[in-house]
């Protein structure tokens, strides 16, 4: 019979070894994976709440360090006030008041005006005129002026009032010898002229006069307009005395002689 050939006791026995550490190395992966899918399914099995707080942890510790390194936003400039150009108000009402009242009065109507930043609300007075000014009131500007009145005023006495849907102007009147000035219209019918502090310049007699019989020529029948055309032909003349252009119109009653 043949003989086998057998290897010798130390091959067979390195081969075992390299066996054995093959089979070991096997096991010890099959163990890891084992492990591996033994926490991820512990990991799913936890309750909600602890999920939960596992991810929102970091997500808030990254919101708090994205806000953290974020610039801070600029400030935008304050808005500048609407430059407008004044407009007349709606309308106004006159009121002269009583006979010897110490003041006339001007009422301007405005809805809601009371609400209005009083610091943008002003009245200025002078001997001669006022200036009324509402400025930037929903998106607009008004003023009142008047420079022609009929009757100087007192400025010291004078004021304006803001109420919740219209503002009050109170004109103080001069006071004469006996009474306040007698006022009929709030602007005079014809411009005056006026001195350096705002007061009219005193009217020229002559020319007073003058004016007066132009009036009563508009407004007399033909015998006046005859008598008062030949005393103004005289006055331009100089057939009569120029501070007495009436001299001439005895037949006037007491107009005559003044």
């Amino acid at each position: 019979p043949a003989h086998i050939a057998r290897p010798p006791p130390r091959l067979h026995v390195q081969n075992l070894v390299t066996k054995l550490r093959k089979e070991g190395a096997a096991l010890q992966r099959v163990s890891a994976m084992m492990s591996s899918s033994s926490s991820s399914t512990s990991s799913n099995d936890a309750p909600p709440e602890s999920r939960d707080n596992v991810n929102d942890t970091p997500m808030e510790d990254a919101s708090a360090t994205a806000a953290a390194s974020s610039p801070p936003k600029p400030t935008p400039p304050p808005k500048q006030p609407p430059t407008s150009k004044y407009q007349a108000f709606p309308t106004y009402y006159f009121d002269p008041g009583q006979y010897n009242s110490p003041t006339v009065s001007i009422y301007v109507p405005l809805e809601g005006i009371g609400q209005h930043d009083k610091s943008k609300i002003t009245c200025q007075f002078t001997p001669s005129s006022f200036d009324l000014v509402v400025s930037d009131f929903e998106g607009k500007s008004y003023r009142l002026v008047n420079d022609n009145l009929e009757k100087d005023i007192e400025p010291s006495k004078s004021k304006y009032v803001v109420k919740p849907n219209k503002i009050i102007i109170k004109l103080g009147k001069v006071k004469g010898e006996y009474s306040y000035d007698h006022w009929t219209q709030l602007t005079a019918k014809k411009a005056k002229r006026k001195d350096a502090v705002g007061k009219r310049e005193k009217d020229d007699p002559a020319a007073g006069i003058m004016d007066l019989m132009r009036d009563m020529y508009e407004e007399g029948d033909d015998n006046m307009k005859k008598m008062i055309g030949e005393t103004m032909y005289k006055q331009r003349t100089g057939q009569l005395d120029k501070m007495d252009p009436m001299a001439g119109m005895g037949g006037m009653g007491d107009f005559g002689g003044i």
